[in-house]
């Protein structure tokens, strides 16, 4: 949503090149006129007024209860925009405007692919004030004669540390819009996350970011088991925890369900120190099987393991996560989240006594869904977020079909 008048800035730009012929915009003619702007955050009636007045100039603007509320979520998405000589700060009020949504990490990806809403964004996208945003969206611009150059200013407010290096994009919409958009930096095509849109325009501001220091690798690691050998090694680990310290019955510990669920194993360094399993319902998964090796057992290594079992059942859609707790473990479940299930059965099985408790979670932003591109979901278990070998063997097309009977 764009609308322009370059009138002022043209001619301003062509007095200062000389008598020739009108050149394009460049970046120091847009930061000289912004000398005589200034720019301003307004109230919900000014936002009001503002809208009201650019509703002539841009068809389809959205709603004003529709912005109020986004400002209202995060002040820093509206600026209003005045001449300097016409500036009255006891009553402040605007000639122009610019309007920006601070996306989050999931609102950025649904910025490039094509799904955010953008004349009503979901709240759950839009970062709040203090919230370091994934990428910023420039959302509305309505400004005529001088008061376009203070768009520079508007972008000048995200190079605070809390903005600084995030890219911004737009979808200028006139020939007007992308002629002041370009001398700033702008260019066609933005990405985001492995996410490329052909139709928007990007500014670049990724060199800003200072060089990051270097993080010594955690040496605890938790991931999803995906071979038979990482399941030897939960075997292994169950079998030193559970028969050897608690004297299961082989039959009782390895009870019929592995094959019908998903494990996780902790290796700290190269050496498995520790297990879960999950098995999945209908409303709710269920964490059991927690195992860690007795000499490892004083690092946090359970917690850690339990933590990745809860992001990976919130992706996996799931904010009921239920499990049996040893009594004398409670505590430990408590730790993480869970409670004791009111009136939760008590009860026995392997010699030990068990209490019932549950985690009433989040629904995960980007937890899986049906509407997921179909090759998000054949990807392995728990890397919804890395491309597959099935989606990369799509480069090789489908294959010629064999001659019917």
């Amino acid at each position: 949503m764009t609308a322009l008048d370059l009138d002022f800035i043209r001619k301003a730009a062509t007095r200062r090149q000389g008598t020739g012929p009108a050149r394009s915009l460049d970046k120091m003619t847009m930061l000289q006129l912004a000398k005589r702007t200034v720019i301003f955050t307004v109230d919900a009636a000014g936002i009001a007024a503002l809208m009201d007045a650019a509703r002539e100039d841009i068809p389809g603007l959205t709603t004003n209860r529709i912005v109020q509320t986004v400002a209202n979520h995060n002040p820093d998405v509206f600026w209003a925009i005045a001449r300097r000589d016409q500036f009255d700060i006891a009553a402040p009020k605007g000639e122009g405007f610019l309007a920006v949504l601070p996306l989050t990490h999931e609102g950025a990806r649904r910025l490039i692919d094509g799904r955010l809403d953008t004349k009503n964004p979901d709240l759950e996208f839009v970062a709040r004030q203090s919230e370091r945003p994934a990428g910023i969206y420039v959302w509305a611009i309505h400004a005529k004669g001088p008061t376009v150059a203070a768009i520079p200013l508007v972008l000048q407010k995200f190079s605070t540390p809390l903005y600084q290096g995030i890219n911004i994009y737009s979808r200028p919409i006139t020939k007007e819009g992308l002629r002041v958009l370009e001398p700033l930096g702008f260019t066609p095509g933005a990405r985001y996350d492995g996410l490329f849109a052909p139709h928007l325009q990007m500014l670049d501001r990724s060199h800003e970011m200072p060089p990051p220091k270097p993080v010594p690798p955690d040496p605890i690691s938790v991931r999803v088991v995906r071979s038979m050998d990482e399941m030897a090694r939960v075997m292994a680990i169950r079998s030193a925890v559970y028969m050897g310290e608690q004297h299961c019955p082989f039959e009782e510990e390895f009870d019929g369900n592995d094959f019908s669920a998903t494990h996780l194993i902790c290796h700290q360094g190269r050496e498995p120190v520790g297990c879960m399993r999950i098995r999945y319902f209908a409303d709710f998964a269920k964490l059991e099987r927690l195992a860690v090796r007795s000499e490892n057992r004083s690092g946090g290594i359970a917690g850690r393991i339990v933590d990745a079992a809860i992001e990976l059942c919130r992706k996996k859609g799931y904010n009921v996560l239920y499990a049996h707790a040893q009594k004398r473990l409670l505590g430990f479940w408590e730790q993480r989240g869970f409670e004791r299930m009111p009136g939760s059965r008590e009860f026995v099985f392997s010699d030990f006594d068990y209490v019932e408790v549950k985690l009433q979670t989040e629904r995960h932003p980007q937890r899986i869904t049906l509407g997921e591109d179909p090759y998000v979901l054949i990807r392995p278990e728990g890397q919804w977020d890395v491309p597959g070998i099935l989606e990369m063997s799509a480069g090789r097309g489908a294959a010629a079909q064999p001659p019917t009977m």
